[in-house]
Parts: structure tokens; C-alpha cells; sequence
């Protein structure tokens, strides 16, 4: 019986080991969180957000470089041809208040950097609404939808959402939200499933 306790608690332990392990570099990376509507007796959404790649360092200074000249032309040129990923709005009761209509957000920029506390994943495009079926135009340069996931070393805890903030950027190229002209949403229960 002895003989098979080693086999088995290495394998518990490589089990443990790749369940906290980050997500493998050019794997499609799948989170699932709850979104609590504004709407007054809507149920809460499920959320997926799939992530197809992390913004490279290269990437973001160039961002950073038109961000710095005021360069609107080659940032947005730039920002609106990359693809990191989505955020939809899923199995919920709320048919009724979005008309029918989902709700698929792309990613322009996926950073991702360790904190005190474990990661957190910045996911940013252009400024707009993030209730299902409400339509919110803002039309105003350097205004963005700015998401945080600030997670554990599982991959778990919880996001908040800008709808209409500014955003900053660290010498090393991580980009942040500097200031909202909105109130932040919640995403909770955030939780790493692929």
C-alpha cells in the first residue's frame, strides 16, 4: 500500500500545481464572473471573458509613444487593428430589458502583471456601455472602457469596470485608468476556467 502513496501525492500535487499555474502563453485564456445590472428587479448576467493573447511590451510603448505626441490618428489606427480578446453577457433572465439583444465586447489591449497581492489583468478598448441593451455613445477622444481583474494566484477574485475613463501609462508600459467621469461597475465571483 506504501509503495503506491508516493505516485499518488505527487500526482495530487502536480495537480495543485497546474491549477495555479498561469495561463500558457498563446492559449486561449477563459474567465467566467457575474455583472449586477443597473436596471431595477434584472437578474445579474453571467459573463465570459476569453482572452486570445496578452499585449507584448513592444506593443503597448508604441501605444504609450502616440499616447505621449497626442497622435489621435496613429493611436486609434493603431488600438482598433488589435484583437486580445471579448467579454460577453450571457444566461441570464434579462431578455425582456435587452430587447434580446447580447452584448460581445472586444479587447484592444490584455495586460497582465503581478501585484502585492497576486495579478491583475488590465483589458481596455474604446469608451462605450456595458449594460446589455442600453446604448451610450460618449464620442469623445481619450475616453476608454477600462476593466481591472485584480485576482489571486489562482486566477480568482473580482473586477471593476470604467466605462468612461482616461488612462495613464508606467515607464515600463502598463497602461492604468488615471481618472473615470463615471461611477466603477462590478464584476464578481471572477474566476479562471481554461
Amino acid at each position: 500500500m506504501k509503495r503506491y502513496a508516493v505516485p499518488v501525492a505527487a500526482a495530487v500535487l502536480l495537480a495543485v500545481v497546474l491549477m495555479s499555474a498561469p495561463p500558457a502563453s498563446g492559449a486561449i485564456v477563459t474567465f467566467r464572473a457575474r455583472f449586477f445590472s443597473s436596471i431595477i428587479g434584472a437578474a445579474p448576467y453571467n459573463v465570459k471573458i476569453e482572452l486570445n493573447e496578452f499585449s507584448p511590451a513592444q506593443e503597448s510603448l508604441k501605444l504609450i509613444e502616440f499616447m505621449t505626441k497626442a497622435d489621435d490618428a496613429g493611436f486609434y489606427a493603431m488600438l482598433r487593428g488589435l484583437n486580445k480578446g471579448n467579454m460577453q453577457f450571457t444566461g441570464s433572465n434579462n431578455m425582456q430589458y435587452t430587447g434580446g439583444l447580447g452584448l460581445n465586447i472586444k479587447f484592444n489591449v490584455a495586460q497582465e502583471y503581478e501585484t502585492e497581492k497576486g495579478i491583475r489583468i488590465v483589458l481596455l478598448t474604446e469608451s462605450r456601455s456595458i449594460e446589455p441593451g442600453v446604448i451610450k455613445q460618449f464620442n469623445v477622444p481619450w475616453r476608454f472602457l477600462v476593466i481591472y481583474l485584480d485576482l489571486d494566484k489562482n486566477y480568482n477574485g473580482s473586477g471593476k469596470i470604467y466605462e468612461d475613463a482616461a488612462i495613464g501609462a508606467t515607464a515600463s508600459g502598463n497602461l492604468f485608468m488615471a481618472s473615470s467621469f463615471s461611477n466603477s461597475r462590478e464584476l464578481m465571483s471572477v474566476r479562471l476556467v481554461k
